[in-house]
């Protein structure tokens, strides 16, 4: 497998991986068999680990972190540490899917609304016909008993986890002990994507790195979380001028 560097911004590990190198990595982690997780942070979610240290210590426990989004590309480019290229998760998880098709890999959706699940799960199975879709659940439970119980019944090769960060990344943590699974991937609003629910930018927006501006101006909803991309930038910065002044990483 090909060596693989591992970085660090806002004290978060970030893997230096492209799409392939990603998709080599997880095709390792199907085969050992061991759940482990696949972890997508933006910029975003990077603000919220910086201010929510039980957060940031769950991503730290993740086998895999790619780098989703272009402010990330950028952040590591001002602290020294350049990246690839971001690795989307939605992209990521449609690659796996096509994978999984291709080599007979089982898996598991859980999350999003009841109606959305069933209409991604059936999307993908009518996109992906030799895929095998071992089962979905909705993300509204109160226990984890039902899930883990249909999840472990299944064993799938891979289970995709999209109920939002940090609430994913901190189920799937906490319940990585109970789960038989190969790997386990936290994937955000990707389901409302594959349901046809929600709409990715155009293709020429997502190649300059502008499609969180697209989703900005769709789902005006999202501007109440826009403060955190100038925090990040100012974060970002601030450990720049910390670390030229000779210090340690940014804390705080």
């Amino acid at each position: 497998m090909t060596n693989i560097s591992r970085l660090q911004l806002l004290g978060i590990p970030i893997d230096a991986v492209d799409f392939s190198q990603a998709l080599e990595i997880i095709t390792m982690f199907v085969e050992d068999k061991n759940t482990a997780l696949i972890f997508t942070p933006n910029a975003e979610i990077l603000v919220k680990a910086h201010d929510d240290k039980e957060f940031a210590n769950i991503l730290c426990k993740a086998d895999l972190v790619v780098p989703d989004g272009s402010s990330l590309i950028w952040a590591a480019k001002v602290l020294g540490q350049p990246l690839k290229t971001r690795v989307t998760g939605i992209d990521l998880m449609q690659l796996l899917l096509m994978e999984a098709n291709k080599k007979g890999w089982s898996v598991f959706f859980l999350g999003a609304k009841p109606n959305v699940i069933k209409l991604a799960a059936k999307n993908v199975k009518d996109k992906y016909p030799n895929l095998k879709m071992q089962g979905f659940y909705h993300g509204y439970f109160k226990d984890d008993l039902e899930p883990l119980n249909l999840i472990n019944s299944a064993k799938p090769d891979l289970l995709f986890v999209g109920m939002g960060a940090p609430l994913q990344e901190k189920w799937l943590v906490a319940n990585r002990s109970k789960l038989q699974v190969g790997a386990a991937m936290g994937v955000g609003g990707s389901f409302d994507v594959l349901a046809g629910v929600t709409k990715r930018a155009p293709q020429f927006i997502q190649n300059i790195g502008l499609e969180w501006l697209y989703r900005y101006i769709k789902e005006p909803a999202r501007l109440k979380r826009s403060s955190l991309l100038p925090r990040f930038v100012g974060l970002v910065l601030t450990e720049k001028w910390h670390k030229s002044k000779g210090g340690n990483e940014l804390e705080g």
